[in-house]
């Protein structure tokens, strides 16, 4: 027995999305998507923290629904996830959109500067940018699930399967579709399979770069696997390995700057796994912890001295009561990255407590 809202959960695909904040690299302004309005906040950070909005802001998203922001030098790449469940979205379709960051923040829209999708539901989730030329994300595709069935109704199981694309930034910030990639042969085997048709279901985002290596880590949701990609100067993608995941539905990873240690929120299990990058195209799950408190933990980030890693959580699924779920949950990084939870987490995040009321979103300074 759970407790209810008006929303079908679990309701995955509209919350699932990273960078909804990012600080620009000197750590002077922030960007935050306002995924119910359509637009994008930017506001100055003060040496306090505190923020100030720049003038004009906030600034058109250039779609419906953003939720992911990819800081690329002089432009913005937002991504337009076209999957609020609290508007009809069947008349729009879901893009990646470049804008010009001015010299005092306002975002200008990029001529050829937009990718849109072919299909309503497809649900990009990220704008990993790579070396200012690159962007990667993972979207749903045709992943079923009851809540997203009946959002978008039975078209949803024609569409393509989950996918990996790459997309191409020019230096005048013209944007171009690069590849689409779906799932390696077999990584999935012995996955979720959730329209229950005997065969798994691939669902692939939490796109992360590793600092020193032409390297992509992908979390194989369903598939409870770290997938390991590499780039080439094209900015192509081709597989190159992937470990196994002690937790269910590995979603979000963080990486640390020496490259020698990845984290991963593990949504189904409450949990975060620790893995050995010592060889980087070959991680090793090294530890797998459980959270304290209600909830399923989304993003994460690690503070600018690496001592801490920051999760914030969700009320996700009905087991977890009204009111609860929303927190942020503070842990620990030890000798040879191995964590603990800091006794004082998890700290409650003030919050409506229903679906369409959820933190989203870490930076860290």
């Amino acid at each position: 027995m759970g407790w209810k809202t008006k929303f079908v959960l679990p309701h995955f695909g509209p919350f699932d999305l990273d960078q909804a904040i990012t600080l620009s690299p000197d750590k002077k302004r922030l960007f935050a998507v306002n995924g119910g309005s359509d637009t994008v906040a930017v506001f100055d950070v003060s040496d306090d923290g505190s923020l100030k909005p720049v003038p004009g802001s906030p600034f058109p998203s250039g779609g419906k629904n953003p939720v992911s922001i990819g800081y690329a030098g002089d432009y913005l790449v937002v991504v337009n996830k076209n999957e609020d469940p609290g508007r009809d979205m069947a008349a729009s379709k879901p893009n990646y959109s470049v804008h010009k960051i001015t010299e005092n923040g306002a975002l200008m829209p990029v001529p050829e500067g937009k990718v849109e999708l072919a299909t309503a539901s497809r649900s990009p989730t990220q704008a990993l940018i790579v070396n200012n030329r690159f962007v990667y994300d993972g979207d749903f595709g045709s992943f079923y699930l009851p809540a997203r069935e009946a959002m978008w109704g039975k078209l949803l199981n024609k569409q393509k399967p989950s996918t990996i694309r790459v997309l191409q930034l020019s230096e005048d910030g013209k944007l171009s579709l690069l590849q689409e990639l779906e799932a390696p042969q077999g990584i999935f085997d012995g996955g979720l399979d959730t329209n229950k048709d005997g065969k798994p279901d691939p669902l692939m985002f939490g796109l992360q770069s590793h600092p020193k290596e032409p390297l992509i880590y992908v979390s194989m949701v369903t598939g409870a696997k770290l997938g390991v990609f590499e780039y080439d100067d094209s900015g192509t993608l081709k597989f190159v390995d992937s470990a196994s995941n002690s937790g269910e539905l590995i979603c979000w990873v963080a990486i640390n700057k020496a490259g020698t240690r990845a984290y991963t929120t593990n949504n189904g299990s409450d949990t975060v796994s620790v893995y050995d990058l010592s060889d980087p195209r070959h991680p090793k799950e090294i530890q797998h912890m459980d959270l304290r408190g209600y909830g399923a933990p989304y993003q994460l980030a690690l503070s600018p001295d690496e001592k801490y890693l920051y999760t914030v959580k969700h009320r996700t699924f009905d087991k977890t009561p009204v009111g609860d779920g929303g927190t942020l949950n503070v842990v620990e990084i030890g000798a040879e990255g191995r964590i603990t939870e800091n006794k004082y987490s998890p700290y409650n995040i003030p919050n409506r407590g229903d679906l369409l009321a959820r933190p989203l979103g870490i930076a860290t300074r």
